[in-house]
This record gives C-alpha cells, structure tokens and sequence, in this order.
C-alpha cells in the first residue's frame, strides 16, 4: 500500500473510509492501553533507510552534507541489506546526487543484538565498513529497541524512564552512553493505511568519545524521534531520528583542536 502521510493524532475525530476500522466505532477505546500483540517475526518487513549528516560550525554556518541510503529486510531477528548507496553535496538545499554504491553491503545479513556493537564484529563480517555503515547497523537496531521493549509498560502521555537500558557501550570506533532514555506513547495516527501508536523517545546529554583513522572526537548527542508502530500487527510503519551532535576534534599530529557540529536526520520508511 502507498504511504497516505501522517495525519494528527486524534482524541476524537471522523474517520474516513480509508482507515482500517468502521466509522462507528470509539476512537476513545484505541487510546486506553495498547494491545497485547506479539509481533510474529517470521514474517518479512521491507523498508527504506536514509540518513543525512549535515556539518556545520558552532555558528550554524553551513559547511557539507552528506547521505547513505539503502534498503533491508527485517526477519526473524535478522537484518538484510541492499541498495546501499553514499554521497555528498556542498549544498545545504541541493539534493543529493545517487552516489556511489557500496557492494559490500549488497546481501550483508546478520542477526541483531549486542554482538553487533563491538569492532570485532565488523572486523570478521564486514572489514570495509566505515562509520556511517556502522551507524546504519546500529541506527536499526535502536528502532527495534524504542518499538518493543517496552511496548507493555507505556500508558497514554505519560513519560516511561528505561533507567535499566541507561548505560555505557563499547562500540567499533570507542565508546557512547545513553545517559537517560525517556519514551511516551502520544496516541494514535494511520501511516500506510495501518491503525498506528506513535511513541515518542529522548535521549539527551549523552557523553561520546570516539576514534577512526587519522580523526580524534569527544563530545555529546541529543537525539530523538518518533516510531510508529502497527495495532494490528505490530509491525513498524515508519520511524525518524533527529540528533544534535557537538563534539571537539583532534587529528592526529597536530596540536590544535577544532569544534565540530553535526546534525542528523533519519527516516526509515516502510517497503510493500
């Protein structure tokens, strides 16, 4: 089915003869508690993933963007990759050129979980990765995390505390805290013809200090988003992200450091 758009959450409204449910019905009973569904992970989910890094200075003066795309399935824990492509542009209003395909990544599968965080991982399945292929693995993952783990503790427009997922990870290029992971179920919208809860995730302050090649980071994230996640079979319809990154670069050999700001943006868009 074609994606009909976001409509506004709703307290009560007239539902019209597209949506998945009749007319008659209380539009009040979809916002006392989300339902007790599993999601049945044997059946495949396609999608479309776009992430965009826009650099800037601690001005806000433009300085470069850039983009990777690409498409996987999701079954039964595993993540499949295709169609993965990468480019720039020194336009902040200019759309990205297709860019050049990564190969590597054609059919690259694996199954999610802690394993994928470590340079190890990369190292014996996929040496080539870069770190924006390492965020598109990550990035995944940590839809799956704010869709489901805490499906059965979230109630209407009150904010959940995940204290006990706080913590410190070891990733490939050094380490990243989620310092204070809050999500709140905003009610319900229609996303590709789907009856959908929107949960709302932030995660601020978050400390990172990373490492790759020649370049030397510390700094801190904000990020935030939204899923949007099926009531009828808890697939996931659509996410995003949107992350604020500051940090203080060094490159190896020289002395001075330099401020770096960074601002990402991350869609990822169901597949019939």
């Amino acid at each position: 089915m074609k994606t009909t758009g976001l409509l506004l959450v709703f307290t009560a409204v007239l539902f019209t003869a597209n949506c998945t449910f009749s007319q008659t019905e209380n539009p009040s009973a979809y916002l006392k508690s989300l339902p007790a569904i599993e999601l049945d992970k044997s059946q495949a989910a396609s999608y479309r993933m776009i992430t965009d890094y826009c650099d800037f200075d601690p001005y806000g003066t433009f300085r470069g963007k850039n983009r990777i795309a690409g498409d996987l399935t999701y079954k039964n824990d595993s993540v499949q990759w295709k169609n993965v492509h990468v480019s720039r542009s020194n336009s902040l209003d200019a759309e990205f050129p297709q860019g050049s395909r990564l190969s590597y990544m054609d059919n690259f599968k694996y199954k999610e979980g802690a394993e994928i965080l470590p340079a190890d991982f990369f190292r014996e399945n996929l040496p080539e990765a870069d770190p924006l292929t390492m965020n598109l693995v990550w990035d995944v993952m940590g839809f799956h995390v704010f869709a489901y783990d805490y499906w059965n503790s979230l109630k209407l427009n009150e904010e959940f505390k995940a204290a006990d997922i706080n913590s410190e990870l070891e990733i490939a290029i050094g380490t990243f805290e989620n310092r204070d992971i809050r999500l709140t179920w905003l009610g319900v919208t229609e996303m590709n013809g789907e009856l959908c809860a929107i949960l709302k995730y932030s995660v601020l302050n978050n400390p990172l200090d990373v490492e790759y090649e020649h370049i030397a980071m510390r700094g801190r994230s904000h990020y935030w988003g939204e899923v949007y996640v099926s009531l009828s079979d808890k697939q996931i319809e659509y996410a995003n992200l949107t992350e604020d990154i500051l940090t203080e670069m060094k490159i190896k050999g020289q002395e001075n450091h330099t401020t770096g700001y960074t601002v990402r943006y991350i869609t990822l868009s169901k597949i019939n």
